[in-house]
């Protein structure tokens, strides 16, 4: 989370008020600007700042190596990533995950949706790797409507970033599914739909 020094900014506004300047001189975005994640894609590198083409799933599989694809099949033929389910004990709490989560998010894998319900319709996120994951940086920022966290332990920390206000953020438990994050109340009024700027593995 940014740090933000409040009694600095106000004596200097109060002093740029007192000489006739513009108060917006003084406030700064101090969000970090997307650097975009360069994929492969059919062959050739994408910058997914400029969008997804047609792929419908982008999947971190190393650190710095992320390739996308136009489906979850063609991910798992080219990567094998679910033969990771077999041979493994997924205690998931029943009613907390679906079997379209189950099967569209590996074991060991943290997965996003663009749309509730895990819904095939939008796009998937994948990462395995620790660390944040600066989701403006894969053009889902504020897109993210239902998510997985398909592994045993180590749960997932969603932000929110304010400008000149705390961040809001919420943790995502480890074994479990989320189907809706309209069903989750938000700090500041209303739910985490289309909210999560980060997400910190």
């Amino acid at each position: 989370m940014r740090k933000l020094h409040v009694a600095p900014l106000v004596a200097a506004l109060f002093s740029l008020l007192a000489m006739g300047g513009p108060a917006h001189a003084l406030v700064e975005d101090v969000e970090p600007e997307p650097d975009g994640v360069v994929a492969q894609y059919r062959g050739v590198e994408i910058n997914l700042l400029d969008g997804w083409q047609d792929a419908s799933i982008c999947i971190e599989v190393d650190l710095g190596d992320a390739r996308c694809y136009d489906s979850v099949e063609e991910a798992d033929r080219d990567l094998s990533l679910y033969d990771l389910n077999e041979g493994t004990d997924r205690e998931i709490p029943e009613g907390d995950i679906s079997i379209a989560a189950s099967s569209d998010c590996p074991w060991g894998w943290v997965c996003l949706w663009e749309y509730k319900n895990y819904s095939s319709s939008g796009r998937l996120l994948m990462w395995s790797q620790p660390g944040t994951k600066n989701l403006g940086d894969w053009n889902f920022r504020d897109k993210a409507s239902s998510a997985c966290v398909a592994r045993n332990q180590g749960g997932v920390e969603v932000h929110d970033w304010r400008t000149l206000m705390p961040d809001p953020w919420m943790v995502l438990g480890a074994g479990y599914c989320y189907n809706d994050f309209s069903k989750i109340s938000y700090p500041y009024g209303g739910n985490w739909d289309n909210r999560a700027d980060s997400i910190k593995m």
